[in-house]
């Protein structure tokens, strides 16, 4: 699904009953019989499992694009003859794709190890064979087949051998797909001969069916922030100070660095001013700054901003955003700051954030801090959640209505799992293990509040496998139960497209007004050709849930 489309978009329920096969188990086969198992028939999803940035589910094909996407067969090759059997298409001469196979650790002659850098570690342990754009003409379907029979194996295409090579293992492992340079096409992948379990489980559905609103249209919503024509705005973030009229924005020049910028409105930004004057270091910011309006014990109010990659750095203002302190190390260590400090007890704020995983090279841990006056120093930060497979990445917090709960929703980085999710009832003492939150809010860098009628809303780049505005700014609208509980939530928001440039969107500031309106604050190629700019889109849900709702009936 490409990003034009029709204004109303029904998110994903001509995809949902495809998707909801993803993870299905293919019917019990006695262990001796050779059986047939479809991974993809006509470009539909039966049994795989993806990995990767880059999807589109086409009519008639199943897209990958990127050197980490790949589409596995949901099942390993088993032991034995085998005759797997897939309908391919390499759009251009200049893409490079390759057949994945694991060899279950035994030695696969003509194809290299491709294994650096994959995540999760069930797509480590696999080599490539490159997949020759001459073999059939451009953008044009061919039949690619890999025959086992006894020890010897026999690669072919379009009906020719191209490879032979003699496997001594049992059985011959995990097999699938990968667009490394390029693109791939895949129309149709099934396996002639016995299967076993692949042990890469996913415990939720990788589609929704909730409706999705597109008002990425309605200018009338839309607020530039700050648009350059030969200058890149990035990732920002926004602080809605208690007079309810008086809004900051902080944002880098380029991909999250360098620098960070200063901007106010006085009208919960309707206007903005030009660029402040802030201390000189903070030309040398190096990622994604956010800022935050807290107070200390003796109730002494203050602006803070941190930012860094390694070292995390913060700058501090005590007369409202008129002066600033330089930049300097507060102490902790991140690869993104966080974008919430959550108010807890005792006048106490917690932050929740990304930081390298020293026991895993490339790895990811959820990291924590508390500060007790108001941001002029951290606890010692302490590690808090870690998956064995996945890569967590930058949590989103949010309080339950009761205020006796802590929610964090967060990026998956591997691009194998939707998006992770944990809650601690001890103010983050204790964390439930990570787990898979709903695919209607899988996405990267959450961010949450409340309306006033106690409903929920999130804004995130989309990066759910089978949404058709996957790579596009979106809210998801729910309740918080529903985010814990792994529910669809009601319904969700095409807020602005992304032209150009798959993805670069999404990290965003959100603000609640006392009448409801909303102020989703984003980076995004606002319009094909330029460089991304810094936008703000506003709504209601009062106003939204009559023709969002009229979707799904």
């Amino acid at each position: 699904m490409k990003n034009s489309g029709p204004i109303l978009l029904l998110a994903v329920w001509l995809f949902a009953p495809a998707a909801r096969m993803i993870s299905a188990e293919p019917a019990a086969v006695p262990e001796k019989e050779v059986a047939t198992t479809i991974f993809v028939e006509n470009g539909n999803p039966r049994l795989i499992r993806q990995l990767g940035y880059a999807w589109e589910f086409e009519p008639g094909h199943i897209e990958i694009e990127g050197y980490k996407s790949i589409l596995y067969a949901g099942r390993a090759v088993g032991e034995g003859d085998f005759h797997l059997r897939a309908r391919l298409t390499i759009p251009t001469q200049k893409d490079s794709p390759t057949f994945v196979a694991s060899g279950d650790g035994a030695k696969l002659e003509g194809f290299r190890d491709e294994r650096k850098g994959y995540w999760p570690t069930e797509a480590n342990r696999h080599h490539h064979f490159a997949l020759s754009p001459t073999w059939a003409e451009a953008g044009k379907p061919f039949l690619f087949e890999v025959v086992r029979k006894s020890s010897e194996v026999v690669i072919s295409a379009h009906g020719k051998e191209v490879h032979r090579f003699i496997y001594d293992g049992t059985q011959f492992g995990k097999v699938g797909f990968c667009s490394l340079t390029g693109k791939l096409r895949i129309h149709d992948f099934s396996l002639e001969g016995k299967t076993a379990p692949l042990n890469w489980d996913r415990s939720m559905p990788t589609a929704f069916s909730i409706p999705t609103l597109d008002l990425s249209g309605e200018e009338h919503r839309q607020v530039i922030v700050d648009r350059r024509k030969d200058q890149y705005c990035g990732h920002p973030d926004t602080v809605l100070l208690p007079d309810q009229k008086t809004m900051f924005c902080t944002y880098p020049l380029g991909h999250g660095g360098p620098a960070a910028i200063l901007k106010k409105s006085n009208d919960a930004g309707l206007t903005w001013s030009d660029r402040l004057p802030v201390p000189e270091n903070w030309n040398t910011a190096t990622n994604c700054p956010c800022i935050f309006y807290v107070s200390g014990p003796n109730g002494k109010r203050r602006l803070l901003v941190l930012e860094g990659n390694g070292d995390m750095r913060q700058s501090i203002s005590e007369d409202v955003g008129l002066t600033w302190t330089p930049l300097g190390p507060n102490g902790l260590r991140c690869i993104v700051v966080p974008n919430r400090l959550l108010p807890i007890s005792r006048q106490r704020y917690l932050a929740l954030y990304v930081d390298p995983d020293p026991r895993r090279p490339g790895g990811h841990l959820i990291a924590q801090s508390i500060t007790s006056d108001g941001g002029l120093s951290w606890e010692k930060q302490r590690v808090v959640a870690r998956h064995p497979d996945a890569l967590p990445d930058e949590p989103g917090t949010i309080t339950s209505p009761d205020g006796k709960q802590i929610a964090a929703v967060m990026r998956e980085q591997s691009r194998a799992y939707n998006s992770l999710l944990m809650t601690s009832d001890d103010e983050g003492q204790t964390w439930t293990p990570l787990r898979e939150a709903n695919a209607a809010v899988t996405g990267d860098r959450h961010n949450l509040r409340y309306a006033p009628d106690g409903r929920l809303v999130a804004v995130f780049r989309d990066l759910c496998f089978t949404s058709p505005t996957k790579g596009n700014f979106v809210a998801w609208v729910g309740t918080y139960d529903d985010l814990v509980k792994g529910r669809e939530g009601q319904y969700r928001l095409l807020l602005l497209r992304q032209h150009e440039n798959f993805g670069d969107c999404g990290y965003a500031g959100l603000e609640v007004l006392p009448d409801g309106t909303f102020i989703a604050t984003t980076y995004v190629r606002y319009r094909p050709g330029e460089l991304n700019s810094v936008v703000s889109v506003r709504f209601q849900l009062q106003e939204l849930d009559r023709r969002a709702w009229g979707l799904s009936h």
